[in-house]
């Protein structure tokens, strides 16, 4: 009688070689694939970050761009009587609220080692120095989310726009800076009669 089974015959032999294979292929498989898991999650996670950084650049730069604004559409009125110019003739004047006043500094948020002495400390380039406002007029202490710096400054008298007579009027030139974190800077012109805001 023969036996179909026999433990020598080829079917049956054990491989040496090939003992526990599939466990460290599925142990590999598994750490590539925990390896691609975190990098998206590292992936994602940075993008958050990039997200929220453009959020708070935006929000900044807003702030700074409505300072701007509402500045401009100050100039000219005679409510605001610091930006009234009184000799055209005097180039690059700064025009800013009467200095130490309640218009200067409204949320008394600049501190006292950068309050000007003179206009003549009010510089361009720093913007720790210029008068501050709240785009909403929230000058609760403490609460400066809506705040900024600013600085008009009086540039030359220049042609005055088409349709205007150019000896009798002038387009008065302005640049407006702005400052959130953030510099921004403007120019623009108002016209008015010649020699005479």
């Amino acid at each position: 009688m023969t036996h179909l089974f026999s433990p020598s015959s080829a079917g049956c032999r054990k491989r040496s070689g090939e003992a526990g294979f599939v466990l460290v292929f599925a142990l590999v498989i598994l750490v590539v694939v925990t390896m691609l898991g975190l990098w998206a999650l590292n992936t994602s996670t940075m993008e958050n970050m990039i997200a929220g950084n453009e959020q708070v650049y935006e929000q900044k730069f807003n702030i700074a761009e409505g300072g701007i604004y509402t500045e401009a559409g100050k100039i000219g009125y005679s409510t605001v009587s610091w930006y009234t110019i009184t000799d055209t003739n005097q180039l690059k004047q700064v025009l800013v609220p009467p200095l130490g006043s309640a218009a200067y500094d409204p949320g008394r948020d600049i501190a006292n080692e950068n309050l000007p002495a003179s206009v003549a400390d009010i510089l361009p380039g720093d913007a720790t120095r210029w008068p501050r406002e709240n785009l909403v007029g929230n000058y609760t202490p403490g609460n400066t989310e809506m705040d900024y710096s600013y600085l008009v400054t009086y540039l030359y008298p220049d042609t005055p726009p088409k349709g205007y007579s150019a000896t009798e009027f002038s387009n008065y030139k302005y640049q407006i800076n702005s400052h959130r974190d953030i510099d921004i800077e403007a120019g623009g012109g108002k016209v008015g009669v010649k020699n005479s805001l």
